[in-house]
């Protein structure tokens, strides 16, 4: 009777266990086919800085244009600017304060949130960045394209100028995107420089990124992982895809300031 018992026992909690992984299943399938109407949003967006009276008026309200400013220090400014502009009259001035160490973070960037770019996409952003001066500046980030999430900074990938050069930085585990040391690219200074960022979007090793320095292809990395895993450091989930966009200095921790100017922002999905 005991053996039987326990025999019950063990069927019941098999059955259980198959009853919870179908349920978990069938929960993944049916988020799997809502959250792309769930997490919907737009999936292109422009500026030239053309349309704005003060600074101010880049923020709406209701994310039909910029979301927020992401300001960090009282010596930190943004503004609308006159005196270096790639076209028309105007463009984005990021000012980032001087950091006071490796811990002191300064970012002084316009972020769009509430977009949608999903995987498999094929995301190209076109920009045109000014830097001021020609100071020994390293690390400073340019442009981020991530993913909100619950906890701590959203996971994605970002342009950095690390030693005078572009290289795309992952905020996933995943190593940096580099130039060759043999024909390396300097990141020109006080001229306006156009960069463009393309990204096959791909949790696996099936996506793809090329960024492009004033029409030079200067990094390509093929079959690669784009996107966080579902998992990201065992702490949150993500959703298979990305939904922030944000320029300017995105972070720095240099001790001394950093100016860049942006303009013409062309952000679309190109499949």
């Amino acid at each position: 009777m005991a053996a039987l018992g326990w025999g019950y026992i063990r069927t019941k909690i098999k059955n259980q266990r198959v009853k919870f992984l179908s349920f978990i299943l069938i929960v993944s399938i049916l988020f799997s086919c809502k959250k792309k109407e769930i997490f919907d949003g737009p999936n292109s967006y422009s500026d030239g800085f053309e349309n704005y009276s003060s600074i101010e008026k880049l923020i709406d309200g209701d994310d039909e244009q910029w979301s927020f400013f992401q300001n960090t220090h009282d010596q930190t400014t943004m503004s609308i600017d006159s005196n270096f502009k790639h076209s028309g009259n105007w463009s984005f001035k990021s000012e980032a304060a001087a950091s006071t160490g490796e811990s002191d973070v300064v970012k002084a960037s316009i972020n769009k949130q509430f977009m949608a770019f999903w995987e498999g996409e094929i995301v190209h952003i076109s920009m045109w960045y000014y830097m001021i001066g020609n100071d020994n500046v390293t690390w400073v980030f340019l442009f981020d394209l991530e993913e909100k999430t619950a906890i701590g900074a959203g996971p994605g990938m970002r342009l950095a100028l690390v030693d005078g050069s572009l290289r795309v930085e992952h905020k996933f585990p995943n190593p940096d995107i580099k130039q060759n040391e043999s024909n390396e690219i300097l990141f020109p200074r006080d001229q306006w420089v156009h960069v463009e960022f393309e990204t096959k979007l791909s949790q696996k090793e099936k996506g793809y990124v090329k960024v492009w320095q004033d029409d030079i292809l200067i990094l390509e990395q093929e079959n690669w992982q784009t996107l966080p895993k579902d998992i990201l450091y065992f702490q949150q989930g993500t959703k298979a895809m990305y939904s922030q966009i944000e320029f300017g200095v995105t972070a720095h921790t240099n001790t001394i300031p950093v100016t860049v100017y942006v303009d013409d922002i062309e952000v679309k999905v190109i499949n």
